[in-house]
């Protein structure tokens, strides 16, 4: 639904008149009508699919067709005798056409052609009249188009109390009727033009007053009206009421409430109306616009400042760094700008500034975030732990990277109770090898969910981030006050409540005083405001060199990380690994491969070092996949118990346990779809017992046939698999990268891994 909804906001914003809607079914979204709501205020028409379930829709509805919009026409599909199709959908108060839909040769992926059916196929027909008549009539409305195509259909007995018209569209009658149809006729003349400024600080929102200087001819205008228009130019939605024109050579309308733009938004046009019509709004027409200036400021400023270091050899010279801590959130944060302070309180000239990189710290929100335990251990990292959990827990958390996510336990029901960690879903027990994540640049969420059945002992991870504190150094600058202010800034616009003022003389820095509190936005610098526009000159960018002064911003490391190094933790230990693919195939480098892995309890250690019994480890894959050839299995590698469990192991546990993990990449020639087939076993595999088993004996019987010796092999062996991951092209292409950076850095979390992005 999401996608949907940013598909017709894209397509609204870039001037579509026509979406061809060949999807539905399922539930009704408000955020989805109101999307469509948002279509139809500037003329958008949906042709919609009726649907394949062969229901009434008056009594089960299908949505999007069902909503009872005025820009919608909802299709149902008939066969080449004029009668409904067998598996169409129908209504006689909820759908609106009919059209053929039952053996439509048409165009498939990859450059070629297919017979298919539905009311997929039946919809694009009405579009595609749409179209037609728009051609042909360019001046016709939204809502004449529809009206046209609704009221020329030729009824048919067959569809009599099937749909609302009891007819199937028909081309030649819908020109005729298009031609009989007059125009909208909007006024000739237009605003002069537009003027407004934003003065609601919240970021996102717009308030203030719209002043419309009045067309000089009104003689054929009735009222004026206020749009939002694309950067593409094209009509978004109205702003406010429409404006009577009363021959005042200005007119103002006040925002009381403040209104946040759709997405694409770039400017307020201004246009006339009447009865008859309304101009259209658009960037390159005869309709005056104003660019829309978001005024707003920061909520939040830097955490702390430090300055360290010392005066330069030579006279009224310094040299040293500013430690600037980011705020905990910085959404509402452009830049962080750095000025000389002087004694008597003054600002001096303008240092340079600090990019704000969207930093935030761990934050949690839902139902269940009570529950998890979450503290900040000496090493600065945050803990987070879950031990034992409940059902239907619900929870997420939010930061920002780089930095790392390191799970120092894992025990969670199999598939069903998860944590999600970007785009890696964690469930199963992970105890044996738990994984370390890197997060990258940018905001991410952590997800955790339990459902209301069987739970495991909980999990536990710690999470670093890097970059909270930022260096700015100061070489050989001449002393022009007594310290540096660092106020933060939302583009222009500087928040002087959440100023920060370090002196030069050391020391951490100290917030500034009640006396920059209070009062409205102003330019002048010497009345005292909670934000300030900067006006006139840019910002001097972080690297710039500015008069006396030169300035560089680098990342400062947290101290933490610098001093604890590389921790160490016990882990599986790899027996066996496959050398490292350099080079990817043709297949993997356009849709990847899926991986997995299962445990086999009841199995030396040794026999994965056997040649033959890793060939068996194939054999049985490719037996219970179907489709699968033994040429499409690839095994990563093979672990064992860690070596604290070793030292410690009797000579009865020398038949332990082993965990295999492997690829499959189909032949090249097949398609994206197998992946997705064969990830769909290996979820069955990896949630049922049953076909675990079956696999179990399976492997027993090859292993046996293999020649294994009795002694390294329990009978019957019990398997258990995890759940598989598709692993995009992306992911594939960096994972030689990551080995060679973990070989050269010694990195044990990654060291001997053949696939580091396992998880």
């Amino acid at each position: 639904t999401s996608d949907a909804i940013r598909a017709m906001d894209y397509a609204v914003a870039h001037g579509a008149r026509i979406a061809s809607n060949s999807w539905g079914g399922g539930a009704s979204s408000s955020a989805l009508r109101t999307a469509m709501e948002r279509a139809e205020a500037v003329g958008m028409l949906f042709a919609v699919a009726a649907g394949n379930e062969a229901s009434n829709n008056d009594e089960v509805p299908s949505y999007p067709g069902n909503y009872d919009l005025s820009n919608i026409i909802s299709v149902a599909s008939t066969d080449s005798l004029g009668k409904l199709s067998s598996f169409s959908c129908y209504g006689n108060s909820t759908v609106h056409v009919a059209a053929p839909g039952s053996g439509i040769y048409s165009t498939v992926p990859n450059n070629g052609y297919e017979t298919l059916s539905g009311t997929s196929m039946a919809t694009p027909h009405v579009s595609g009249l749409a179209a037609l008549v728009w051609m042909y009539r360019p001046q016709l409305s939204m809502h004449q188009v529809r009206d046209i195509i609704i009221g020329s259909v030729r009824t048919l007995p067959a569809l009599d109390g099937k749909v609302i018209t009891g007819g199937l569209i028909n081309a030649k009658d819908a020109l005729e009727a298009a031609w009989a149809f007059d125009p909208p006729k909007p006024p000739a003349h237009a605003p002069q033009a537009i003027d407004f400024e934003d003065t609601d600080p919240r970021i996102g929102a717009y308030g203030g007053v719209v002043t419309i200087t009045a067309a000089a001819n009104e003689s054929d205008i009735e009222y004026y009206r206020v749009y939002m228009v694309s950067g593409a130019g094209f009509q978004l939605e109205a702003v406010g009421e429409p404006i009577p024109a009363t021959g005042e050579p200005e007119l103002t309308m006040e925002l009381n409430a403040s209104f946040v733009p759709p997405m694409y938004a770039r400017a307020l046009v201004a246009v006339s109306g009447r009865a008859s019509g309304e101009m259209p709004a658009r960037l390159r027409g005869l309709a005056p616009h104003v660019d829309i200036e978001d005024y707003g400021l920061p909520i939040l400023g830097p955490k702390s400042v430090s300055w360290i270091g010392d005066p330069d050899t030579k006279k009224d010279f310094v040299n040293g760094s500013l430690l600037v801590e980011r705020a905990t959130d910085e959404a509402s944060i452009t830049t962080y700008n750095v000025y000389w302070h002087a004694e008597s309180g003054a600002r001096g000239p303008m240092l340079g500034s600090i990019a704000a990189v969207g930093f935030l710290e761990p934050v949690c929100s839902g139902t269940s975030c009570g529950l998890i335990n979450m503290n900040r251990a000496d090493d600065g990292a945050y803990v987070f732990e879950r031990r034992p959990y409940g059902g239907l827990e619900d929870a997420e958390i939010r930061a920002s990277g780089p930095g790392s996510v390191e799970l120092t336990y894992f025990d969670t029901e199999d598939y069903y109770d998860k944590l999600t960690i970007g785009d890696e879903e964690l469930h199963g027990n992970l105890t044996c090898c738990l994984p370390t994540m890197e997060l990258s640049d940018g905001r991410t969420a952590i997800k955790w969910s339990s459902d209301d059945s069987i739970h495991g002992a909980g999990w536990s991870f710690r999470l670093r981030q890097e970059g909270s504190t930022v260096e700015l150094q100061i070489e050989t600058s001449e002393v022009l006050g007594s310290g540096f202010e660092v106020v933060p800034a939302y583009e222009k616009n500087e928040l002087m409540s959440g100023m920060i003022v370090v002196e030069i003389s050391g020391g951490a820095g100290k917030s500034q005083s009640e006396a920059y509190r209070g009062g409205k936005r102003r330019l002048a610098t010497s009345e005292p405001s909670w934000g300030r526009r900067i006006g006139g000159a840019n910002i001097p960018a972080s690297n710039d060199k500015v008069h006396p002064t030169s300035v560089h911003a680098k990342q400062q490391k947290e101290p933490w990380l610098l001093q604890s190094g590389l921790e160490t933790r016990s882990s599986a230990r790899v027996i066996w690994s496959a050398e490292q693919v350099q080079q990817l195939s043709p297949f993997a480098a356009r849709h990847g491969r899926v991986r997995s892995s299962f445990m086999v309890t009841g199995l030396a250690e040794e026999a994965c070092t056997k040649p033959a019994i890793r060939a068996a480890f194939v054999q049985a894959l490719a037996k219970q996949l179907p489709g699968v050839e033994e040429s499409d299995v690839r095994l990563v590698r093979a672990l064992g118990a860690s070596i604290e469990e070793a030292r410690h192991a009797t000579p009865q546990d020398q038949v332990g346990w082993v965990r295999v993990e492997f690829e499959i990449e189909p032949s090249e020639g097949a398609h994206i779809i197998d992946l997705d087939r064969i990830e769909s076993q290996l979820i069955l595999l990896s949630i049922g017992r049953r076909p675990a088993e079956k696999f179990g004996s399976a492997l027993s019987l090859v292993l046996k046939a293999s020649g294994l010796p009795h002694h390294l092999m329990a009978s019957p062996l019990d398997v258990v698999f995890t759940a598989p991951q598709q692993l995009s092209p992306r992911m594939l292409a960096a994972a030689p990268l990551l080995a060679s950076a973990a070989e050269h850095s010694g990195d044990r979390r990654l060291h001997g891994a053949a696939s580091p992005l396992f998880v």
